[in-house]
């Protein structure tokens, strides 16, 4: 009798022992699935809104994401220096932004880095030096001991004539290659929505806008164009990329190339102006009829690390970081 209590307490043992293991195994395998799958992840994406990221309100709202497992939330907020803390914090898993910034970051060990996607390159008129049209400065040249309003800071402090954005790196590199020196051109950083009223009551003698303030300023003070900040060397120049932090990235590879497989898909379908027209004016507050008319940039349908790294190049030609950034060790695989 002994001996058959023995044994069923053996058996018993045997079988606890067994269903452990099986739950250990399991847990082990959805652990892994977790990091190597994109099934059921959750992705916030921080931005600030504009034409940049527009795309990606389309992938959102034509369900894009949902149907490759993966629930994307947009958090917009008014500013830069947000998005990036809310990236620090572990607050989104994704941000977008300026290049210039997030680059600035990684080059001065802010942040840990990786390029997820490229998400808006320059256009032709899309960023520009604007004049009054009675203006006597008619050439880059004159723009010599001029005040040029130019946009606020984000991540990057405004120092002297250095560049501390993706327009004003553009801007001086164009003018450089016109032969002005960017150190002889008093840059002052404004508001967006001041610059017109600044150019119009004197104040400055120029503003460097982008869409949609270059459109407002043709059309309420009838400005004029004097540089297209984004021709010759600053031709195409990559504006926006899409950035998660290395630890995240590492692991969770297959989500991010999922999303990033996602968002290039959204951006190739934006070649056709109507999907990013009709997201515009709800995801920026832009009016529908500033959304039909503004210059809108390219949407690139994959990551060009050599486009990218012209940004980087630029960035250190102008002293904005003292090593030149390598862009391909950035990108997340």
């Amino acid at each position: 009798m002994r001996l058959v209590r023995a044994g069923a307490r053996l058996s018993a043992l045997r079988l606890t022992l067994a269903l452990a293991l099986i739950a250990i195994l399991a847990s082990a395998c959805g652990s892994s699935a977790n990091a190597g799958s994109p099934g059921s992840q959750t992705i916030t994406v921080a931005v600030v809104p504009g034409p940049g990221n527009a795309p990606l309100y389309v992938a959102v709202r034509d369900g894009l994401f949902s149907q490759h497992g993966l629930t994307v939330h947009i958090k917009r907020y008014p500013a830069l220096a947000p998005v990036v803390r809310a990236l620090r914090s572990g607050q989104a898993q994704v941000a977008a932004g300026d290049y210039t910034d997030f680059f600035y970051e990684q080059a001065n060990n802010q942040l840990s880095l990786r390029l997820v996607a490229d998400g808006y390159d320059a256009t032709p008129n899309m960023t520009e030096i604007l004049t009054l049209p009675n203006s006597k400065i008619t050439s880059p040249q004159a723009l010599e001991g001029a005040t040029v309003a130019s946009p606020e800071p984000q991540v990057i402090t405004a120092t002297g004539s250095l560049p501390y954005d993706i327009e004003t790196l553009a801007a001086q590199a164009v003018l450089e290659s016109d032969g002005v020196s960017p150190t002889s051109v008093k840059w002052k950083p404004t508001p967006a929505q001041d610059m017109i009223s600044e150019l119009r009551n004197g104040q400055v003698s120029a503003i460097l806008a982008t869409e949609p303030y270059v459109l407002k300023a043709e059309s309420q003070v009838g400005a004029q164009e004097l540089i297209d900040a984004n021709s010759g060397v600053a031709s195409a120049l990559p504006q926006l990329g899409y950035f998660s932090l290395s630890s995240y990235a590492l692991g969770h590879s297959a989500t991010v190339s999922e999303f990033r497989t996602v968002l290039f898909q959204a951006q190739a379908a934006s070649s056709m102006r109507g999907p990013i027209q009709r997201v515009l004016p709800k995801a920026t507050g832009m009016s529908a009829s500033d959304a039909a008319l503004i210059t809108l940039g390219a949407y690139p349908t994959y990551l060009s690390v050599g486009q990218v790294q012209r940004v980087a190049q630029l960035m250190f030609e102008a002293g904005v970081t003292d090593n030149l950034l390598n862009v391909k060790g950035l990108v997340a695989r």
